[in-house]
């Protein structure tokens, strides 16, 4: 229950000697167009799944076909995230986010003149891959130059930047799919979106330090490997139940947008701006939590999260449709404020020079894994109907709730 332990902290502050402070020109310069970054690659690589609904009508595509198209973004970017944090420790974190941003734009206008269902599922793949460029080169960057006292309000902000542009992606979804035939709009989305990840590699080449690469690149695989391996060992239950979470979570995001339309009645339109109430509340959740976790500790701010985050999903399975906006809201500040946290404990708790390595590995776990409960989500969803799944689901979770805050109060977590 209680915060990270001083050895983690005071062994950051060693490897990083030249800490900013958040207030300062030079900290402002990084939070600031890092969260600018975050904000822009998030607009196009997060409007597939409020955009599903259109594709799958494009398409013409079942249950399960629908999660397979989620699924061959969230796999490749969960399983690219892992190598993509080695080659930022190797070569510099500056070049792999440029680079890879840049890549996100072009990537998005193929997408846009796909013409058959297979070339989707390429395309998604391939922007899941370069996607991967950006989470743990920037974390990294990040934690490593902030201290302890601060590092979790760095990072929030910067968190926030990348959730209100998810809370943006479905409202450009929606005035698209408001203002076009279903198979243009979709389309159109991608194509005017796909300059904006071009710039953000322009603005990260100018803002990220140079020349950051680790200092021990030379003791190989193994030596990696086993660092990895010591940080989820020593981190245990708390990180584990937060990439369950993270998984459910990324299933249900992707069928949103269709169960709101095939359960509860609602136009696309319609639809596409719902599935943004959750994304605004988590653009709050990271400013509220990290902050705190600066003050508590940050395995009390993500028990916090994981408590409240599985009966706020159960209860939108039961609200009526005029009001499940509140506990949408509610769930999306309070994965908001885990998500943000954990990444923060994760980060502190990493040897310097293997951050973004440990960091891709986290990812890996909950963007792959998560991947893959979205199909599973389409084919519970195809046996039984889309509204009994969600609610499985929401039970599912609240189980999962509850177990953590049995282990909170046992001081197991």
């Amino acid at each position: 229950m209680t915060g990270l332990g001083p050895a983690p902290a005071e062994a950051l502050a060693q490897a990083t000697p030249d800490l900013l402070r958040i207030r300062s020109g030079r900290g402002r310069a990084l939070v600031g167009g890092f969260t600018v970054a975050h904000f822009m690659q998030h607009v196009v690589t997060t409007l597939l799944n409020p955009l599903l609904p259109l594709i799958r009508d494009t398409f013409a595509l079942s249950y399960a076909q629908s999660g397979f198209v989620v699924s061959a973004y969230s796999i490749s970017l969960g399983l690219a995230n892992a190598p993509m944090g080695i080659l930022a420790d190797r070569v510099g974190s500056r070049v792999v986010l440029a680079a890879g941003l840049v890549l996100v734009g072009v990537a998005a206008v193929a997408l846009a003149v796909a013409a058959q269902y297979w070339q989707v599922l390429l395309l998604l793949i391939g922007m899941g891959i370069v996607s991967a460029t950006y989470h743990a080169p920037a974390v990294g960057i990040l934690s490593r130059s902030f201290p302890d006292r601060t590092r979790g309000a760095a990072m929030g902000v910067h968190t926030a930047g990348g959730s209100l542009a998810v809370f943006a992606s479905p409202l450009v979804a929606a005035f698209f799919a408001s203002s076009l035939a279903p198979d243009r709009a979709w389309r159109s989305a991608y194509l005017w979106t796909a300059a904006v990840p071009i710039v953000c590699g322009v603005a990260v080449w100018l803002v990220a330090p140079s020349g950051v690469r680790a200092a021990r690149v030379g003791r190989g695989w193994l030596a990696a490997t086993r660092e990895v391996f010591d940080v989820f060992r020593d981190l245990g239950r708390v990180v584990a139940l937060s990439i369950a979470f993270q998984v459910i979570w990324a299933a249900m995001l992707a069928f949103l947008a269709i169960y709101l339309v095939d359960a509860r009645g609602l136009d696309p339109a319609a639809a596409a701006a719902l599935f943004a109430v959750p994304q605004a509340a988590a653009v709050v959740g990271p400013l509220v939590g990290g902050p705190l976790s600066d003050r508590i500790g940050r395995r009390v701010v993500i028990a916090v999260g994981l408590g409240v985050f599985g009966p706020a999903m159960w209860l939108f399975t039961l609200t009526p449709t005029a009001l499940v906006a509140v506990p949408l809201a509610v769930a999306g500040l309070t994965a908001g404020m885990r998500t943000n946290v954990t990444e923060v404990l994760v980060a502190e708790s990493s040897p310097a020079d293997r951050r973004a390595t440990v960091l891709g590995t986290y990812y890996l776990l909950a963007a792959h894994i998560g991947g893959l409960a979205a199909p599973a989500l389409g084919a519970l969803a195809g046996a039984v109907g889309i509204a009994v799944a969600f609610v499985w689901v929401g039970v599912l979770l609240t189980a999962l709730s509850a177990l953590t805050i049995v282990l909170t109060l046992t001081r197991s977590l």
